[in-house]
């Protein structure tokens, strides 16, 4: 198992090489273009129905998560949480 671990970390490594600003090849440097339609903020708006909130949050709670995704997949959880409740806030104040 952690052959594949490691493999699949020199794979994500060699993958993400291609997204450089800039590439030396032979002592000289070649720019490269970012495309800039890209968002450069980390947040998002994605508008989800309480349906599908609920539906995330139960794949979330039967899933088994380990190691580095922890940390990340109980933000996550927090954020849908919280978004669900003020959807179903919302809702019930109209």
């Amino acid at each position: 198992m952690k052959a594949f671990g490691s493999t699949l970390n020199t794979l994500k490594n060699w993958f993400m090489s291609f997204s450089a600003g800039n590439i030396i090849v032979g002592g000289s440097t070649i720019e490269v273009e970012t495309s800039t339609s890209s968002p450069t903020t980390d947040s998002t708006t994605l508008e989800l129905t309480d349906k599908e909130l609920e539906l995330l949050l139960l794949t979330i709670k039967n899933g088994l998560f380990r190691g580095e995704y922890v940390e990340t997949v109980y933000n996550l959880t927090l954020k849908l949480q919280r978004h669900l409740v003020d959807l179903k806030y919302k809702a019930h104040k109209l």
